[in-house]
């Protein structure tokens, strides 16, 4: 599979990629009302981030500005929050990156961070230093899915 730059979330707080679907479903569609429910001020530009990491995990779907849900927005949107942690799991870890590097260390029990940190450097194609950056935000959705990480 090839990876593009795209694929890599640029979204770091996980809570927040799911708090759009919760902004998506009480009318917040542009990525400017996205960002302002979170409570950010970026000029738009971390509503876009957000916006586009929960479009990534099929949440929602976005034309010309205007987000709205997809059907696993709205199942997401009513699930309780036991049953969004399940659900977000398996979309994170059925991501090209994530799907990539899961399978990369199958065998292993436990994942060294610096092999982590290099087979992760070695998908990216981009920039080593755009890869650094991008591998702290990967790191946050890694501890998020429970992966056994040293």
């Amino acid at each position: 599979m090839s990876l593009e730059t795209s694929d890599f979330l640029q979204a770091d707080d996980i809570n927040k990629v799911f708090q759009v679907v919760d902004a998506v479903a009480l009318g917040s569609t542009s990525d400017e009302d996205i960002e302002n429910y979170l409570g950010l001020n970026s000029g738009s530009r971390q509503g876009r981030y957000y916006r586009l990491a929960a479009e990534k995990l099929g949440l929602i779907i976005n034309f010309a500005n205007n987000a709205s849900l997809t059907p696993t927005g709205q199942l997401f949107s009513n699930y309780s929050l036991n049953n969004r942690a399940l659900l977000a799991q398996n979309l994170i870890a059925s991501l090209p990156v994530f799907s990539t590097v899961i399978s990369h260390f199958r065998t292993s029990g436990q994942i060294n961070i610096e092999d982590l940190r290099a087979y992760f450097i070695s998908i990216y194609p981009g920039e080593e230093s755009t890869a650094s950056r991008r591998f702290s935000t990967f790191m946050n959705y890694i501890r998020y899915l429970g992966l056994p990480v040293q």
